[in-house]
């Protein structure tokens, strides 16, 4: 491809730029601005990005972007995905400006020249002062996708690297250093003695300082120094613990057999032991909707850089691996914990002694020990009905100190639900929706979304139910919270107790909406992510004997989305339909543990004006008749004449109304044109038509013989 002659750097926007990347091969596409993701802006503004990594994108998808008035042509941040879809370029990034490791690398580099030029390539340097130099690779050597330890950073098949006119986070912007223009000079092929250094680098300084990437050994420590989460997953260091799963895996093949690994069985193994890695660190990226494993890729921690380690290490099967397997195999790798080992025993029923496996009996007496500590707590029938009988807090759906979920698809009507289910119970009123509040009191709402319209909600329930809401025991806590953090939790307890402290009464209910915005990074497929969650509400039920009810997404099944923890956990579960556009929907009881379920009720979204002035409003959810019972109900009998007049004005017009849905298109159909006059369903009127007819009200009869057209016309009263 050739650069159009028409660009001008000084003056070109940004689908100018773009264009000419595009003409010179690169897969250049929109990447973010540090103002929208301050941790990792450094990406591409696209959400399935890793698809583009092998071929160049058509046409018609960079028209899209960077055409006449495309979605990203006044985007001035863009970059360039490297690898195969670029034509096989790849970026040496040099942070020689900060580290002297990355600067000494590169002049031995420098000094390695062959010849004159050999080096001499399109580069650029980046916003933040580094160099970036551009290769291409030749057709038998894949550069790999790394991060080093001394500054140097290699981006593969796969990385990406921003490109001008992009704006750096420090304010300025990347540009092409003078006479090294894509646009002035070819991009080199990268020289085979460079392309053996770089897979050095690779290996050798891919991760943390002092770690050789081939024998997966440290130079300096034994100790892998890893930085854990509070639940012991892997956040730092995490590159280092792939090296050594990497390396003890592929030394264990070979022990297990010394032959070569055929593609398939090397693939096999890999996977496994990404599996094993995977289950071990956690991103620290942010984002709903990804994996764990999705978002370790997005660091580059993921299942690329796995591959390239995993094929340099078994490069090595003949000479390091070989001798690595003559070594025994250590009992607990990589600190791992040791696997629990429980006790066996023997039991005397004449004595009631037990008697761990391999040890004598004891001379001490063998009745039951007489310490509660070493037994756990259990209760005979009579003990069990001595205790007090569960208390609803809403009879027929929540008792008291259980934990519940109100699931839904977005935008199905479920906040508004769970708002006016929350101030009910705070007022203390008679129902929610036909059921009993048996026990109100102090509500603790947490949102950190749609917090700016919650005063509108608010208000909208007072008018609607006509219950002043000022004085009401309602408080929100919109800050975002992190469940999986013991510090959040420990914060959040503290929170609940000032709030009891003010209130003098420990709240009746906490409301966690979503469910989704209290586990940022966590993986809600995953069961011990999701357990944890689960004993942080259990937490909060246990101190303060409230209800915890998490308000929660569906899956793409229409089922409660995530681990199924949540199903087996929740005490209640309370599903939300409604079809987009409809204002009224079903609530779903699909499971009361105390009580019936599988039960349907019927809600409405109405709105209501909360500020005459403003002419603001919003939606309070509201009960209403069945959508059965609506669909088989007639309209009132003056509502019923006025739809006889209509279709007698009709034909007196030489247009009738049709009994016919064929007729649908001409706009003749009489049940679609009642509907849409007389709010009236269209199964209703297709059966007051037809009982009409049966009765003589109306009659099907030719209205213009020349144009053949028929109708119903009005022969009758209901009088």
């Amino acid at each position: 491809m050739q650069m159009t002659s028409s660009f001008e750097p000084d003056f070109a926007d940004p689908a100018e730029w773009a264009r000419m990347y595009r003409s010179f091969g690169f897969q250049v596409v929109p990447a973010m601005s540090h103002r929208e993701n301050r941790q990792q802006w450094k990406r591409p503004a696209l959400p399935k990005w890793r698809a583009l990594e092998h071929e160049l994108a058509p046409d018609l998808t960079f028209e899209r972007w960077y055409g006449e008035g495309g979605e990203h042509s006044r985007r001035n941040n863009m970059g360039m995905i490297a690898g195969a879809c670029s034509g096989g370029i790849f970026v040496v990034d040099l942070d020689i400006h900060k580290h002297d490791g990355a600067k000494g690398w590169w002049q031995e580099m420098l000094d390695q020249q062959t010849k004159a030029g050999q080096l001499e390539t399109v580069e650029q340097v980046t916003g933040g002062g580094g160099l970036q130099l551009f290769f291409r690779a030749p057709p038998d050597w894949m550069p790999p996708t790394c991060k080093t330890s001394i500054g140097v950073d290699i981006r593969g098949q796969g990385g990406f690297a921003m490109m001008p006119p992009s704006m750096h986070e420090s304010g300025k912007r990347y540009w092409w250093k003078v006479g090294h223009e894509p646009w002035e000079m070819e991009i080199a092929e990268a020289p085979p003695w460079l392309c053996d250094a770089i897979t050095e680098l690779a290996i050798k300084f891919g991760g943390a300082s002092g770690v050789n990437r081939v024998t997966g050994q440290r130079e300096v420590t034994s100790s892998p120094g890893y930085t854990t989460n509070a639940f012991g997953m892997i956040v730092d260091g995490r590159e280092d613990y792939m090296t050594r799963t990497v390396w003890a895996a592929v030394v264990d093949a070979k022990r297990d057999c010394p032959i070569t690994l055929s593609r398939a069985d090397s693939t096999a193994l890999m996977m496994e032991a990404f599996g094993n890695y995977e289950r071990r660190v956690r991103s620290r990226v942010v984002l709903q909707g990804f994996s764990n494993a999705e978002l370790l890729e997005r660091e580059g921690r993921g299942i690329s850089l796995f591959m390239d380690k995993w094929e340099a290490a078994v490069d090595q099967w003949h000479d390091k691996v070989a001798v690595a397997a003559e070594v025994p195999k250590p009992a607990r790798p990589f600190d791992e914990p040791e696997a629990p080992k429980f006790k066996g025993y023997t039991f005397d029923e004449e004595t009631g002694e037990l008697t761990p496996l391999g040890e004598a009996k004891s001379d001490a007496d063998p009745s039951i020990p007489k310490t509660d500590a070493v037994l756990f707590k259990f209760k005979d029938i009579k003990a069990m009905r001595a205790e007090p009988k569960p208390v609803y807090m809403i009879e027929g759906i929540a008792i008291e100190k259980a934990l519940g979920f109100v699931f839904g698809p977005p935008g199905c009507g479920k906040s508004f639900l769970t708002i006016g289910m929350a101030l009910s119970i705070a007022a203390f009123v008679g129902q929610w929706f036909s059921h009993d509040i048996k026990r109100g009191g102090p509500v603790i709402y947490i949102s950190s979304e749609g917090t700016g319209d919650m005063v509108n909600r608010i208000d909208a329930w007072e008018k609607e139910v006509g219950v002043k809401v000022e004085d009401l025991p309602f408080y929100l806590i919109d800050q975002s919270i992190n469940f999986m953090l013991p510090t959040d939790v420990d914060k959040l307890v503290k929170t609940v107790a000032a709030i009891t402290k003010l209130t003098g009464q420990s709240p009746v209910a906490i409301f966690v909406d979503t469910v989704s915005r209290v586990l940022p990074g966590a993986d809600e497929n995953l069961q011990k992510d999701m357990t944890l969650f689960i004993m942080a509400c259990d937490i909060l039920r246990t101190t303060f004997h409230a209800t915890v009810i998490g308000v929660h997404h569906t899956s793409r099944a229409g089922n409660l989305r995530g681990s199924t923890v949540f199903d087996g956990a929740g005490d209640f579960l309370l599903g939300i339909e409604r079809e987009e556009g409809q204002t009224v929907g079903t609530i779903h009881a699909k499971k009361i543990k105390s009580a019936k379920d599988g039960w349907d009720l019927p809600f409405e979204l109405k709105t209501v004006a909360v500020n005459d002035i403003t002419g603001e409003s919003s939606l309070v959810a509201i009960p209403c008749e069945t959508p059965e019972k609506k669909a088989s109900t007639w309209p009132p009998r003056e509502a019923c004449k006025k739809i006889l007049q209509a279709i007698s004005t009709a034909w007196h017009s030489g247009k009738p109304w049709s009994p016919y849905p064929q007729t649908r298109k001409q706009g003749r159909y009489a049940a679609s044109i009642i509907k849409q006059q007389f709010d009236v369903s269209e199964k209703v009127a297709e059966n007051m038509i037809d009982t009409w007819l049966n009765n003589q009200v109306l009659s099907y009869e030719m209205a213009d013989k020349h144009a053949k057209m028929q109708g119903l016309k009005v022969t009758g009263s209901i009088d």
